[in-house]
């Protein structure tokens, strides 16, 4: 099965924003995904990895990793951040990498984007 058919059966709407780089108010720079945030709806193939897996920074791993299938002209970046509603809760996941198997061009129907993401805001 072809991950545009994949997208067609079983695709989701994911809502994207991609943060923007603003000055705080001690003149540092930092990501805002609220000032001047682009946003748009993109579909894709998402498979949720397992939650709760080994230990993060001491304690338990509550970010589920997942992966996004989408067609190679989804404009997708690493940072971008994508919400989903899946079982009536919102999830928010951040795009950690985007990789284009083969190096096939953005033309070719069969190109697709794989993209590694890790939940950005835990639930619980």
């Amino acid at each position: 099965m072809s991950i545009d058919a994949l997208i067609s059966a079983y695709g989701r709407t994911l809502a994207r924003q991609r943060p923007t780089w603003i000055r705080d108010a001690a003149g540092g720079a930092r990501q805002s995904t609220t000032a001047g945030t682009t946003t748009a709806a993109i579909s894709g193939y998402l498979q949720v990895g397992a939650g709760a897996v080994g230990l993060r920074y001491g304690r338990e791993n509550l970010r589920n990793p997942a992966t996004l299938y989408v067609l190679g002209s989804t404009d997708v970046q690493p940072e971008d951040r994508l919400t989903v509603t899946i079982a009536s809760e919102i999830r928010t996941y951040r795009v950690d990498a985007v990789r284009i198997p083969n190096d096939r061009p953005n033309s070719d129907p069969l190109c697709h984007k794989i993209c590694t993401l890790e939940e950005d805001y835990p639930r619980g």
